[in-house]
């Protein structure tokens, strides 16, 4: 956890008709901070998954700050291939999938890139082995705990975004067809809504269904966009139909811009969902004030 060079014009909903936008690469670039990194607001504590984030809104567009950018995440990686949330974390966890992915298309970064793929494809949530358990599993919440994916660290249960997220990193990284990644593919087969979409994790408990959320459904979807899935399976269709309804009510800049970055990767119709997250930008070229949720905003625009 999704970027025209200078984003300097928008297109309304029926993109015949341009508006004059403020810049969001000025905003992300005067919001840098001075390690090279960023955080999640101006002049806070640089992270990976924002520094992550900005690196794939600015591809190609300021070398010099792409450059310290990447200095500042390289020097986080640990020695056992992984990334922990920013300088202070002392474990390697679901932050290496962005890390991964924001480096991957770096030549000089190649060897950092693999060993991050090497912790990623090494790691799985907890599997369930033992036949009543499963059964127990299958009663309650309507899954296969014999299928995992990726949790937030290293021995927790699997979950959605951290999945998706582990599935887009080893893609970029040239590892689509990995095994774990095709038991990803299956364990968000798994875990998808019956009535489409996804949540962070179970799709139900005992007897009641758990609603999906646009975030996790539009990370779901980009993951299996980047696994080379097709739109036949009754998970990518339903989660593409609860998608597209989901953004047309959606209000916050975060649920835009990711309902828009998803089902712009799938080709769907995001109705005047561009034009509301336009009106959504501040003055400074920003959303929210916020590094990450700027870049992704951004990312939905091209």
């Amino acid at each position: 956890m999704f970027f025209d060079p200078n984003f300097p014009l928008t297109t309304s909903a029926g993109r015949g008709t341009l508006k004059p936008m403020s810049n969001p690469e000025t905003f992300l670039l005067q919001s840098q901070n001075a390690d090279g990194g960023w955080g999640y607001r101006v002049g806070g504590t640089s992270f990976v998954e924002p520094t992550a984030a900005v690196l794939l809104a600015l591809r190609g567009r300021n070398d010099a700050a792409e450059s310290r950018a990447r200095a500042w995440l390289l020097s986080l990686q640990r020695t056992d291939g992984g990334w922990g949330i920013a300088v202070a974390d002392d474990e390697s966890g679901w932050m290496t999938a962005w890390a991964v992915r924001a480096l991957a298309d770096f030549a000089p970064a190649r060897d950092a890139v693999a060993r991050g793929a090497q912790w990623l494809t090494a790691q799985a949530g907890l599997r369930v082995d033992d036949p009543a358990a499963l059964a127990q599993a299958r009663e309650l919440f309507q899954i296969d705990a014999a299928i995992v994916g990726w949790g937030w660290q290293p021995g927790d249960a699997s979950w959605v975004h951290p999945t998706a997220l582990a599935i887009l990193a080893l893609a970029a990284a040239g590892q689509s067809d990995h095994a774990r990644v095709r038991e990803g593919v299956r364990y968000l087969y798994d875990r998808a809504v019956s009535s489409g979409g996804w949540n962070i994790g179970n799709p139900r408990m005992l007897d009641k269904p758990i609603p999906a959320t646009i975030q996790d459904t539009a990370v779901a979807l980009l993951a299996l966009r980047a696994a080379s899935v097709t739109s036949d399976a009754w998970q990518v269709a339903k989660g593409i139909e609860y998608l597209c309804d989901a953004v047309a009510r959606a209000q916050t800049c975060a649920e835009l811009a990711w309902g828009i970055l998803a089902l712009r990767a799938w080709s769907a119709d995001v109705g005047d969902a561009l034009a509301r997250l336009d009106a959504l930008q501040r003055a400074d070229g920003s959303w929210e004030g916020n590094p990450f949720v700027t870049a992704i905003a951004a990312q939905s625009q091209t």
